[in-house]
């Protein structure tokens, strides 16, 4: 089988995320930040009693054609007590609130004759607080399990690089929502979630077959080549893998509605990052980071005595 040089193009691969990163964080700069959804922002949170169990579909096409296309919509009791909840950014004028609900109230009414307006309420960004602080704990708990976890089972040097693609992964997906200035809301925080859990899996696998290589290869090949060899004989798994997952991820963004689009769309993204970081970034830090370590002086290696 011939063998891919992966690690003798990693100064310009790695060059690839480090260039998304860069882009977004001139977007941000330019944009005033991330666009983010009534999740983190707060809002107004309107109800409607529909007197029957009705199409929640019908309820989100009365407020798109008020102008209202970022609201995020629940339901909630069933038959006569079944209501509709809209949650929506703040219009900051009576007046034009008072306009929308007697719109999508009389609107709501040609399909559902019982519907009426139900209350109001303003809710607050407090909730959204806590859960961008919930995620960066769950994010940065994961990642310091998995380092102690492929310290164990591997060494600190896998550890670390596989940390380290992990964090670029969620850096790009987080640059990409960036530029493209798409909501950043609950919907999103679980994608993140959902591929810090996933994207390890082909760096491990990858891993696995470096520890076995080395044991093979220790006297004759540095460790890029090394790491060349394994990434090789994975990479048909790893791209099926990925292949697959992305096949089932992209039917459910170009069949479903718009929330989980905003779920499939951040998948597809973090898919693709951790694919290319798994084959071509890790594995590559990790071989660079063990040839140096091995051309130190070995006076340098040793620990100073006492």
């Amino acid at each position: 089988m011939k063998t891919f040089a992966f690690s003798k193009a990693f100064k310009y691969t790695v060059c690839v995320p480090l260039a998304i990163i860069l882009v977004a964080v001139v977007v941000l700069i330019a944009c005033g930040g991330f666009n983010l959804g009534i999740d983190f922002t707060g809002g107004t949170m309107m109800t409607f009693s529909m007197g029957q169990d009705f199409d929640l579909n019908d309820v989100r096409a009365q407020m798109e054609a008020q102008g209202i296309n970022d609201a995020v919509y629940a339901t909630s009791g069933s038959g006569e007590d079944a209501q509709a909840v809209v949650r929506m950014r703040d219009l900051d004028d009576p007046e034009m609130e008072n306009e929308l609900r007697a719109s999508v109230e009389e609107g709501l009414q040609k399909t559902y004759p019982n519907a009426k307006f139900f209350n109001i309420e303003r809710v607050g960004a407090v909730a959204g607080r806590e859960l961008v602080q919930n995620a960066l704990l769950s994010v940065t708990l994961a990642c310091v399990l998995m380092l102690i976890y492929i310290w164990i089972r591997f060494e600190i040097h896998f550890g670390v690089t596989a940390v380290t693609a992990l964090v670029l992964d969620v850096a790009v997906m987080l640059s990409l929502v960036a530029i493209l200035r798409l909501q950043i809301n609950s919907s999103f925080i679980a994608a993140v979630l959902t591929i810090v859990g996933y994207a390890i899996n082909d760096t491990i696998v990858i891993f696995d077959r470096i520890r076995e290589n080395r044991k093979k290869y220790r006297r004759e090949k540095t460790s890029k080549e090394i790491a060349d060899i394994s990434v090789t004989e994975t990479l048909r798994r790893t791209i099926n893998t990925t292949i697959t997952t992305l096949l089932t991820i992209v039917s459910l963004y170009v069949l479903g509605v718009d929330s989980i689009r905003e779920f499939a769309l951040p998948i597809i993204v973090g898919l693709i990052a951790g694919n290319f970081t798994s084959i071509f970034v890790a594995p590559s830090l990790w071989g660079t980071w063990m040839d140096r370590r091995a051309n130190r002086p070995a006076a340098a290696r040793k620990p100073k005595k006492a």
